[in-house]
Parts: structure tokens; sequence; C-alpha cells
């Protein structure tokens, strides 16, 4: 069901953060800007063409075959009339966010990144299953021996700010009540170095897990979108909790996920590798770095 690993997440984040680099370095480049300083050690200048050109050698490559197979993915989409729906999107998505929390090494934050990455997948696995059948007695067969998987837990997006004692918390408190921003005031003042630099952020917590405390969930559970708790007991002093979107349990029939499920089973059967260069033949695609390099 979760087929965006967060290694992959972390690939995909760090490629957009190196087109976002390259985007505004090179909207800026024109007539003469090349040979212009952008440092220098010991007054010897390191010029932008070369500043340019060390980011090309770093990031070029990746972001050229990016750009390609979006380009690729649209053009198969139009000619086999393939879509996506936004449903399915958030369907994906809320798998993923019932899976991850800020707890879990390589989170990411960034949802409309992380939903374009999904777009980006449903879209070669439609392209690469569009041929495959699967009977409906296969698919209600692993529907039923993996039910647990299309429920979704009651979850709430939570945020924090951790303080040394109650007199701090009674300060944030009085500072949230005369306008203060929640996410400012855990940049600022949360002693959590994991959540703090994210304003407190705590990512989506099912309602089922063990993150909060029994004390810290009962108190939550009080509280409503946009409310805030009240100073509840850790072993760091004191949490301060801020609710920022609930979502509601859900379980997905065999109606809504056939399709999902007949990729799956039939991506096993597909000899070609999931990756939107399998189709650059059939589009004839020819680019800087040649035929030879598309891996």
């Amino acid at each position: 069901m979760m087929r965006i690993k967060r290694s992959v997440l972390l690939t995909v984040i760090g490629l957009l953060l190196a087109t976002n680099i390259l985007t505004l370095i090179f909207s800026g480049k024109g007539e003469g800007k090349n040979t212009e300083s952008v440092a220098s050690i010991d007054g010897k200048d390191i010029t932008r063409e070369e500043w340019l050109h060390s980011l090309e050698d770093k990031y070029g490559k990746e972001e050229l075959k990016a750009l390609i197979n979006r380009k690729v993915m649209d053009r198969l989409a139009l000619k086999y009339d393939i879509s996506v729906s936004q449903k399915e999107i958030d369907r994906e998505f809320a798998m993923i966010q019932s899976a991850y929390n800020v707890f879990d090494e390589g989170n990411l934050q960034d949802e409309k990144d992380i939903k374009s990455q999904i777009k980006a997948d449903l879209l070669l696995e439609k392209l690469l299953t569009k041929d495959v059948e699967i009977s409906d007695k296969e698919l209600k067969k692993y529907y039923e021996q993996n039910e647990r998987l299309y429920t979704i837990p009651k979850m709430v997006k939570l945020k924090q700010i951790q303080v040394p004692d109650q007199s701090e918390a009674d300060q944030i408190l009085k500072e949230l009540k005369d306008g203060s921003s929640f996410e400012a005031l855990a940049m600022e003042k949360s002693t959590d170095q994991k959540t703090a630099p994210l304003g407190g952020d705590l990512g989506y917590i099912p309602d089922d897990g063990n993150i909060l405390t029994q004390e810290a969930k009962a108190e939550v559970n009080t509280l409503s979108k946009g409310e805030w708790s009240k100073p509840v007991p850790s072993d760091d002093g004191y949490l301060i909790y801020f609710v920022e979107d609930t979502i509601k349990k859900n379980h997905y029939s065999f109606k809504q996920v056939k399709e999902q499920i007949r990729r799956k089973i039939a991506l096993e059967q597909v000899e070609s590798p999931m990756r939107a260069e399998s189709f650059w033949d059939e589009l004839d695609v020819d680019w800087y770095y040649g035929k030879d390099q598309t891996k």
C-alpha cells in the first residue's frame, strides 16, 4: 500500500530544492553577469560562471532527467487518456500520514511536494499496468487478506511547545491568549530541539499510536481544531499542544481500492522497471547526456 518510502521522498525533496536553487540563479542570469564575483578568497574571485558550472555538475543531470520525465508522463497521459484524480492523491496521502510523523527518521513536512510525487507515481503505475488484467476473484482475495491496510485511524495534526517549568508554561498561555502565534512561540521558546525549528510541528499523530502519553492523549482529545491545551507534565518539563487539523477514522471499501489493488498485483507481473525512463524509447527522447546515460 505504501509506495513512497522515506528515502524516495528525501530524494524527491532534494531534487525539488535543487530545482528551486537553479531557478533562482538562472532567472537572474544575463549579459555580463557570468563573470561577476560571487565570493572571494584572499583577493581571488569565484565567478558566477564557476558557481553555475559547479551547480550544473552537481544537480544538472538529475534535474534535466526529472524535467524530461515530467514531460514524458504528460505526453503519455494524453496519448492513453490516463489521469489521476484528486481523490486518489488524497487517499494515498492519508495513508502516508497514518504511517509517518515527525519522530520518524527522514520525515518530511511539505505536503505539496509529497502530493506532487504521489501524482507522478500513480500516473507511472497506471501507464505500466494499463494492459494487465487481474480477475475480480484475485482482487477480492487480496483485499480480504489485507483489509487492515485500508483502514486509516483517527488522526490529529499537532504542534507543541516544550518548556522546563510551570511558570514558563503559564507565560506561554498568556502570550497565546494575547494573540501571539503558536508557531512563532514554538520556534522562539520551545526547548524541544526536533520540533522547535518546525514551529512545533509534530505531524499527524494516530489516535491508536504511542507517541503521546495517556495524560497528553486525554487532554488532546478534549480539543477542537484551532485550540491549544493546558500544560501537560512530561519528563522534560511541560508540553502545550495545539490542534492544527483532525482526520476522522476511515475504512476503504473493496470498491474504493479495487483499482489500486489491481495495479499493485499487476506491477509484480510487469517486466519494465518502475521508472519513467522505461518510456523514453516510445517517445524517441534524445538528451544532452546521450541514450546510454538514462540511469
